[in-house]
């Protein structure tokens, strides 16, 4: 269950209680959901960049790859011809 979902449970648990927002306690429990689904959004949105940035990485890590190649050629080859 994600931190959304349960937020998401959560703001209907207290519909269903029939939560009353005009007492002390009702308005502080309804502020406590309220900030809690804020930070699940928030949440929700980082990961969502983490993976986009994850992706991002993989890709110049590769690029990279292909560069080093090019420019360094296979290494294992030389190192053989100077022990002759």
């Amino acid at each position: 269950m994600t931190v959304l979902e349960k937020v998401a449970y959560l703001k209907g648990l207290a519909e269903g209680l029939n939560l009353d927002t005009e007492t002390k306690e009702g308005k502080l429990i309804s502020a406590i959901i309220d900030t809690l689904a804020d930070i699940a959004d928030e949440l929700d949105e980082l990961n969502k960049s983490t993976l986009n940035l994850e992706e991002e990485i993989d890709a110049l890590s590769d690029d990279l790859a292909d560069v080093e190649e090019v420019v360094f050629g296979d290494d294992d080859d030389d190192d053989d011809d100077d022990d002759d």
